[in-house]
């Protein structure tokens, strides 16, 4: 994990990645946040100075298939998705791309990610 946060956190948030440094696995995902919720206060994962709204922030590449969590992702939202993936509910992608983990598949609110075509 360490290795992990010393990549993509400065501060009290998380960088900014392209995609030629982006996470490579779920787990790598999980850390960050993980991470993120243990030593930060801060609300967003992004800092809000910096842009705002549907700016991609964190980027997952899995094989062919990539992901974007926006940097305006709140706490709650990463909170209830860390809870989540403990309990080992998978991963769901609504019609419009939206990544939930929730166990009816619904969407979590503060959790902004979602699939890139």
């Amino acid at each position: 994990m360490r290795e992990i946060l010393e990549r993509y956190l400065t501060g009290q948030y998380i960088i900014q990645m392209k995609w030629d440094n982006c996470l490579r696995s779920k787990e790598e995902l999980r850390m960050l946040l993980s991470g993120w919720e243990q030593l930060t206060s801060v609300k967003t994962i992004g800092d809000p100075s910096i842009g705002v709204g549907v700016n991609p922030l964190i980027k997952l590449q899995i094989g062919e298939t990539r992901y974007v969590l926006n940097q305006d992702t709140n706490r709650t939202g990463v909170e209830v998705f860390l809870e989540n993936a403990r309990n080992g509910n998978p991963w769901t992608i609504s019609e419009t791309n939206r990544v939930s983990n929730a166990q009816n598949g619904e969407h979590i609110a503060g959790l902004n990610m979602y699939k890139r075509n």
